[in-house]
């Protein structure tokens, strides 16, 4: 085998959960795919074909260089690029025909500077990351002025309005209720107005499976479009997970009773055993941290790793009983519970341990 780690997606399942999540929001509303961070490291170039191939006409990503990269891959779609873009590269974005997110009356102004652009304004009910402040009904008025503004300069199309929930995969509802009361409130104020914003849109998500009735005009879809959910506390057994992170057995040895395994000599065998030695690391993606853990599953069974994780391999006590051999698949996940293991073994959430997957991390497609 050439490659040592190999992430394997269903595109099936992808296609899969994009058509349930059509089926959770109905007719009238889109379904944005945020396809940022390389599809959650799912690979945006093809994952944004197959999802142009099936209807979806909409996607976000983080960056002007992702939105470049997306529409070199032949995606041919609306792309909202969600993070600031230096002025000094309005030309791109304007050459690219793709739509930025703005902050504020200034920035859109200095876009618009350099030709006629086309934007989603961004409203900060309670994030406090971007966006125009509106965290309560007291700021509504000063929030409309701002937009009214931008509205009205020249060479600007405003093509859309969003906020974005920050505790959404909660256990409480309350903050997002809150958020969305002074969105909804805004909205208001800005029809009254006669502004037109275009399409409204607030559910990441979490929000998407939680608040059916805050869907508005479109909901933008990331962690369960790859078929995983953003927390416990979100609950949909019709998502199905689309990657599977495996590695190869490179070695197979004995170890005795007091031998230690890996650098510092962090762990010593308390008895006779066999070793297997796993062709991932760190610089993979699999975390220093996992040193100790059981992780990995080779024919079915989990085992721990053994001392310290090296960059480019690690170790499990695989036992004396077990029949392990050299070219054996090592699992590292191919669920939402084994991705949720490794994350709580990191002290972290399941969307970083997809992304943090490395360019030498093989990516294929079946499907």
């Amino acid at each position: 085998m050439k490659e040592r780690v190999t992430a394997t997606v269903d595109l099936d399942r992808i296609r899969r959960n994009y058509n349930h999540i059509k089926d959770l929001v109905g007719e009238d509303c889109r379904v944005m795919a945020v396809v940022k961070a390389d599809a959650y490291g799912h690979g945006a170039a093809r994952i944004g074909r197959e999802l142009a191939a099936v209807g979806c006409h909409d996607f976000a990503v983080a960056s002007l260089g992702e939105a470049e990269k997306l529409k070199a891959a032949g995606v041919e779609a609306r792309i909202l690029i969600l993070g600031p873009t230096d002025v000094a590269l309005a030309d791109d974005i304007i050459a690219g025909g793709f739509v930025q997110a703005v902050d504020g009356y200034e920035y859109a102004r200095r876009l618009a500077s350099r030709g006629r652009i086309k934007i989603h304004i961004k409203i900060d009910t309670g994030m406090s990351r971007i966006g125009i402040y509106c965290h309560t009904r007291a700021d509504i008025a000063h929030a409309a002025d701002e937009i009214e503004k931008i509205s009205r300069t020249e060479g600007v199309d405003v093509d859309g309005i969003f906020t974005h929930f920050a505790d959404s995969d909660g256990s409480s509802d309350a903050f997002t209720e809150k958020q969305f009361e002074v969105f909804a409130a805004l909205l208001d104020e800005l029809s009254s107005r006669g502004i037109d914003v275009g399409t409204r849109h607030c559910c990441n998500s979490a929000a998407t499976i939680r608040y059916s009735r805050m869907h508005l005009d479109m909901v933008r879809a990331g962690i369960i479009l790859y078929g995983h959910l953003p927390s416990p506390e979100v609950k949909d057994p019709e998502f199905l997970p689309a990657m599977k992170l495996s590695a190869r057995v490179c070695a197979v040895h004995k170890l005795k009773k007091g031998d230690c395994v890996s650098y510092g000599c962090a762990y010593t065998a308390e008895r006779d055993t066999k070793v297997a030695v796993i062709s991932i690391g760190y610089a993979d993606g699999f975390s220093r941290v996992y040193s100790g853990k059981p992780l990995i599953t080779i024919n079915g069974k989990l085992y721990p790793t053994v001392g310290r994780v090296c960059m480019d391999m690690c170790m499990v006590d695989i036992g004396t009983g077990t029949d392990c051999r050299v070219g054996d698949e090592a699992v590292i996940f191919d669920s939402s519970a084994g991705l949720d293991r490794l994350a709580e073994a990191m002290g972290t959430i399941n969307y970083e341990i997809l992304c943090s997957l490395r360019q030498r991390v093989l990516l294929e497609y079946i499907g």
